[in-house]
């Protein structure tokens, strides 16, 4: 019996043996689904992680979203040293984090000059400004990447002007293009000065003249939000409040700067220029701006000729136009073209004077005489220009008083006016 039971053992061993095996590996795979679980729940919670700090760290710069800044990288730059320049630009609020983030891409910088914009996540950041470190980088889209310029825009000019002056500094985007864009302009509900941008409104005048650093295949888009950029930034809170203040919208200061301008080619006469021009406003007048009929009248051969007969009556009845008896008192349609800071200044500090007359000198020094009556601006006439009709008496009998200096706009006001009618201007 004992034999029996013994034999009936040894076969239940294999048995045993393999239901022992079959629960070790229950538990190893157990374990590992653990671990394996475990691995991709940290992922998920890091990547979440990741996503939500760039999603936070946007949110705190909301205001600033879409704004351009420049970036430089050179041969030199490490992960560090970009770490910095992207939080003094306030790209990043955190450097360590964008370093940490950068080497764990693999990723190599790209020498060259960027524009990015306030709210780009860090991984974008990354990729617009690295490549693939296994990567062969031919050496002549090196040097294109690498290729940055200045360029200076002067105050006073116009939208085709910044064309012309980006592609003689060296910039390869198409300017047709800029041009477009800064005429019908994509995106004005995103700048709050262009709150006021009438329907068919340019961005003429708030184009900031300055001296900007570029990448030179900056995007046309780019280029004119940079510019944008640094109007939004030097048109301060302040400036705002004082317009705001005096009764004007941005758009007007800005439109009434772009005429002072043009007028005011000595510096100390841009609160006097201003203050005159207010004065006539307030008066009801016409502004009688030459500025504006040439920016009319304006092409590629000449943005800014000397008037005469055939352009004052192209002219006529333009938006722009300032003179009787076609226009109405007040501002023409918009900026005629992009004032300075100094000439912004002189609207919303104007001299305060009672000036409604003013007469180019026209003897080399750029300066004019202003006058405050009829009798004191005939008299300046007389004293700068002898020969006008004004002073000869050429016009005796006449019931119009002729003031015009410029033979071309006297025939052509008077034309517009009809013989018979008084009225007074500026020279």
């Amino acid at each position: 019996m004992q034999t029996v039971r013994h034999r009936r053992n040894i076969r239940t061993l294999p048995h045993t043996r393999l239901s022992q095996e079959f629960m070790l590996l229950v538990r190893v795979l157990t374990q590992s689904l653990k671990i394996v679980s475990i691995l991709a729940l940290t992922v998920l919670v890091i990547a979440g992680a990741v996503a939500f700090f760039d999603y936070w760290t946007d949110r705190q710069q909301s205001d600033q979203i879409g704004r351009p800044v420049t970036i430089t990288i050179t041969e030199d730059d490490d992960g560090g040293s970009v770490a910095d320049k992207l939080t003094d630009a306030e790209l990043v609020q955190y450097g360590f984090y964008f370093e940490t983030m950068f080497r764990f891409s693999g990723d190599d910088l790209r020498p060259g000059s960027y524009i990015l914009r306030h709210g780009m996540s860090v991984s974008d950041i990354i990729d617009a400004i690295s490549v693939p470190s296994e990567e062969e980088v031919e050496e002549d889209l090196v040097d294109e990447a690498a290729t940055e310029i200045q360029v200076t825009f002067v105050e006073g000019e116009r939208i085709e002007q910044y064309a012309e002056t980006l592609v003689e500094a060296g910039w390869t985007g198409d300017p047709e293009e800029f041009i477009d864009l800064a005429r019908n302009p994509a995106n004005p509900g995103a700048w709050d000065f262009l709150s006021d941008l009438p329907d068919g409104g340019s961005l003429e005048g708030f184009l900031f003249p300055d001296t900007y650093t570029l990448p030179s295949d900056a995007a046309p888009q780019d280029v004119i939000d940079y510019m944008l950029s640094n109007f939004d930034a030097r048109f301060t809170d302040d400036m705002r409040e004082q317009a705001n203040a005096v009764g004007m919208s941005i758009y007007e200061v800005v439109t009434l700067a772009s005429i002072v301008e043009r007028e005011a080619a000595v510096p100390e006469e841009r609160p006097v220029v201003a203050g005159l021009y207010l004065n006539r406003l307030d008066a009801g007048m016409e502004l009688q701006a030459d500025p504006t009929l040439q920016y009319v009248v304006g092409n590629a051969d000449e943005w800014w000729p000397v008037l005469n007969t055939q352009l004052l009556e192209q002219a006529d009845g333009s938006p722009y136009d300032t003179y009787p008896p076609n226009s109405v008192p007040g501002l023409p349609f918009g900026p005629i073209s992009n004032p300075g800071l100094r000439s912004i200044q002189a609207v919303l500090n104007p001299d305060p004077n009672d000036f409604i007359y003013m007469m180019a000198k026209d003897d080399g020094s750029g300066t004019h005489a202003f006058a405050v009556t009829l009798e004191e601006h005939e008299e300046n006439i007389c004293t700068y220009d002898p020969d006008a009709e004004v002073c000869t008496g050429a016009d005796a009998g006449s019931t119009q008083r002729d003031l015009w200096v410029v033979p071309e706009r006297r025939e052509v006001v008077a034309r517009r006016m009809g013989r018979g009618a008084r009225w007074s201007s500026l020279a």
